[in-house]
């Protein structure tokens, strides 16, 4: 009864609005309100130190039913020190990146369709997902983050003075394939309703040994006044219209390579539109970043593009290769129907993350005319069989030579290739991707139907 009691002392010292919440920690967040948090953090790894910095704000722009829309900034920078030499001689600009989420006053977060919250931006972290009743915050519980494709493992919550605190252990398949940990201790401010310190702690055992420590703290609270919210979120709206515009021109570029350079070209003008017509500074200097990130890679993805273009419409390498199962598999012996080719390594992080949409493309094509196969490049079978288990991989794995990438024109992984029931190359798909499952469904579809 002593946790009881201390909740209960809480509560006496808490706004009357605050005891209506049944002695649950909740996020509560007022329209207006602007949070700054600013974390710093060292990864030890062999021969070699990473320190890293950022700084996160948070603009709490409206009401959404019981929750409130926020617009999230991220900026981060790593600075590598490697045994024996010089510090770097200078601190790199902060990297910024931007996202909006609707958050509820229990943590769930729900983004608008076609909203893409960078990965980067993880605001799991800052807004965790609190306990739902009484037996929860007693006993612990848990959520699945789909943002970062893991489940969080949180603790009893402990009292401490002004609020509460509680751990969190991030875990995933990604944990066992990368023999690593991510937990977190977070002290939560009952008084204001939003957590003020966060300090995580991570490991990695797979392929070297690395220990890395990190604190987050609030450093400010502001507030705008209803003229400059107004103003903010019309500029927010205006920003991430943009971005939509212009992520949507882009793709249309990458998948026809007739039209990449005028594809571009019109994204590029709609940044720069934007950037002008912006009022406020910080999505400003956004648009300024992403028109200069635009013009360094605009002749990568144009090769990108053209690339996949010659691919696509030409016969796919042939291959025999022996599996996992001790078989030897042959393109040849898969004609007739269409194969999806996933290749992948251990090391990839994006790989792992892709498998749970690969498993659902080899469900979701059960029983027809489909063979979905991981085309998995490491030297040590051990690696294969490792992650083949753990992520409980539904279609078969085929050990191919180290240079069979290069050979099928991969670029980059995880990439995956599809292949029509005659053996000609009908869709290429580089790099992870939420809606990955969704993409090959279609492309599946339709070569079935023809």
């Amino acid at each position: 009864m002593r946790k009881l009691a201390t909740w209960a002392a809480i509560l006496a010292t808490a706004p009357a609005a605050w005891a209506a919440a049944d002695g649950l920690p909740r996020h509560r967040l007022e329209p207006g309100t602007v949070l700054t948090y600013k974390a710093s953090g060292e990864g030890v790894y062999p021969k070699m130190t990473m320190t890293a910095e950022a700084e996160t704000t948070a603009w709490v722009v409206g009401r959404e039913g019981d929750g409130v829309r926020v617009i999230l900034r991220k900026g981060s920078r790593y600075e590598t020190k490697w045994e024996g030499e010089p510090a770097p001689p200078k601190r790199e600009p902060m990297d910024y990146e931007y996202g909006r989420i609707v958050l509820r006053p229990d943590g769930r977060i729900e983004t608008d369709e076609g909203d893409d919250v960078p990965y980067r931006l993880f605001p799991s972290r800052l807004f965790p997902r609190l306990p739902a009743d009484q037996a929860q915050a007693e006993a612990g519980w848990s959520a699945r983050d789909e943002g970062q494709a893991e489940e969080a493992r949180y603790s009893a919550l402990r009292a401490e003075p002004g609020g509460w605190s509680f751990r969190v252990e991030r875990f995933g398949p990604e944990n066992r394939v990368y023999e690593s940990t991510d937990e977190a201790t977070y002290h939560f401010d009952a008084g204001r309703g939003l957590v003020r310190r966060i300090e995580g702690e991570r490991t990695q055992n797979y392929d070297f040994q690395a220990k890395g420590t990190e604190v987050e703290e609030l450093t400010s609270v502001e507030t705008l006044g209803p003229e400059k919210l107004a103003a903010f979120a019309k500029a927010a709206d205006a920003f991430f219209e943009a971005e939509r515009a212009y992520l949507a021109a882009a793709r249309a570029g990458a998948e026809d390579a007739t039209k990449v350079d005028a594809a571009l070209a019109e994204a590029r003008a709609k940044l720069v539109a934007a950037r002008d017509a912006a009022g406020e500074p910080a999505f400003r200097e956004a648009l300024d970043r992403r028109i200069e990130r635009h013009d360094a890679s605009a002749a990568n993805m144009v090769d990108d593009a053209k690339s996949r273009a010659d691919a696509i419409g030409k016969p796919a390498t042939p291959w025999t290769f022996p599996g996992l199962d001790g078989k030897s598999h042959a393109l040849a012996d898969y004609r007739g129907k269409v194969v999806v080719l996933d290749f992948w390594y251990r090391g990839c992080g994006w790989c792992v993350k892709a498998m749970p949409q690969m498993n659902a493309v080899a469900e979701d094509f059960a029983g027809r005319p489909v063979a979905v196969l991981g085309m998995n490049n490491d030297r040590d079978e051990g690696d294969a069989k490792l992650v083949a288990e753990v992520m409980g991989l539904k279609y078969p794995t085929i050990r191919v030579d180290p240079d069979f990438p290069d050979r099928c024109g991969v670029q980059g992984f995880p990439t995956v290739i599809v292949v029509d029931p005659e053996g000609v190359v009908r869709d290429v798909h580089v790099g992870y991707s939420k809606d990955l499952r969704a993409k090959l469904g279609k492309s599946i579809e339709a070569l079935l139907s023809r």
